[in-house]
């Protein structure tokens, strides 16, 4: 356990519901930059949404060397590691599909309300 050397909570780092912390190590944002409080909040929903989308295509790029790999080289990929990351892509892309038929769904409803 670490010993807590100064007050990451004090009166000076509130500012109504939001409350800075103090990071000690750049690790802890997964390399991305620190967002600054007061940000347009649309484009920070874009970049998540664009992140997620990315990782989402990762996992389909990867499924298919692992599955085009097998073919080339059949004991260099373990038969369940393939059956592993092929089912991740299959259910991360269900769930991105069902994201947006969802929110097509919606902005219908929302057109047509009277």
């Amino acid at each position: 356990m670490l010993p807590i050397t100064e007050n990451f909570f004090n009166q000076n780092n509130a500012k109504g519901d939001y409350v800075a912390l103090k990071t000690t190590s750049p690790l802890h944002n997964n390399g991305r930059a620190i967002k600054v409080m007061g940000e347009d909040a649309a484009k920070n929903f874009t970049d998540a949404l664009v992140m997620a989308l990315e990782k989402v295509n990762d996992q389909q790029v990867n499924a298919e060397m692992l599955g085009q790999k097998v073919v080339s080289d059949p004991t260099g990929v373990e038969a369940h590691t393939l059956m592993i990351q092929a089912e991740k892509a299959r259910m991360s892309l269900t769930l991105v599909k069902n994201i947006a038929d969802l929110a097509v769904r919606t902005y219908r409803e929302l057109s047509n309300l009277r």
